[in-house]
């Protein structure tokens, strides 16, 4: 797996020199106000990098939100977009940018990936679904994909501050992020707040990179890594090929299950 076609998402700026001394050219950088989720910056630092820049906007979006994006300038370090709100794509459109669907689980088979590549330079694919299940996506897609190979997946978003307004509730001192549990199972959580929402990922560090190894990397665009929650000492260490402790390959080798009757 070639640290050319990496992207990582980044979470201190000052990471960046370490990664590009392993090969790394292009860099996912969370946009302030517009995401959710993930540490956030404003154009006018991505602009003071100087890399080769990709911006993630991962919100539901209102009239009022794109009035104010379109409104923003964007940085020329600025390749594209990765975005959910396919509002937005009608604004970036015909604008010169590269522009990736990132529908978190909605990605996951070659008809509706195809239907989006008429409109997107790539998109990147579901972690909801098996490496069988991959191999044949990228088999009839019409452009290469993305795929997240070291993360901890995002499970869902909701607008509300469910962080906050939990702790809120108890009595106890509000923050940001929360680890949760759920009771009399073996499943965990990881909450993170912003003032537009909360999301939630999954507590198990998804690292898929032998898998990745073996594919066709014409059919990659990008490789991705999401430094959230994770030291770059562990990322650095994942991109030099090194083993990690307590990952977990997802859904690669496993179905989802969809009903309680196919739990065994």
């Amino acid at each position: 797996m070639r640290n050319d076609k990496v992207l990582i998402n980044i979470s201190i700026i000052a990471d960046l020199e370490r990664y590009k001394k392993l090969g790394v050219s292009n860099f996912l950088f969370p946009l302030k106000d517009f995401s959710v989720g993930y540490e956030s910056f404003t154009f006018n630092e991505i602009e003071s990098t100087g890399v080769d820049a990709y911006v993630l906007v991962n919100r539901i979006l209102t009239d009022e939100d794109l009035d104010r994006f379109v409104k923003l300038e964007i940085p020329k370090n600025v390749k594209g977009f990765l975005i959910e709100d396919t509002g937005l794509m009608c604004e970036l459109t015909d604008k010169g940018y590269e522009l990736i669907n990132f529908q978190n689980h909605l990605n996951n088979n070659y008809e509706t990936i195809n239907y989006w590549l008429d409109h997107f330079t790539s998109v990147v694919l579901s972690t909801d679904i098996t490496g069988q299940e991959i191999e044949e996506i990228l088999d009839y897609t019409t452009k290469p994909l993305v795929l997240q190979v070291f993360a901890y997946p995002m499970v869902m978003y909701s607008r509300r501050t469910l962080t906050r307004n939990y702790l809120r509730h108890r009595g106890e001192v509000e923050k940001d992020h929360l680890d949760v549990a759920v009771p009399n199972a073996d499943i965990h959580f990881k909450l993170r707040d912003n003032d537009y929402g909360t999301a939630v990922f999954d507590a198990n560090l998804l690292d898929i990179r032998d898998f990745a190894r073996n594919l066709d990397a014409e059919k990659i665009k990008f490789f991705l890594f999401d430094t959230q929650f994770l030291t770059s000492d562990l990322v650095e260490a994942a991109l030099e090929g090194k083993s990690i402790e307590n990952a977990t390959t997802g859904f690669i080798d496993k179905k989802t299950v969809y009903r309680v009757g196919d739990l065994k």
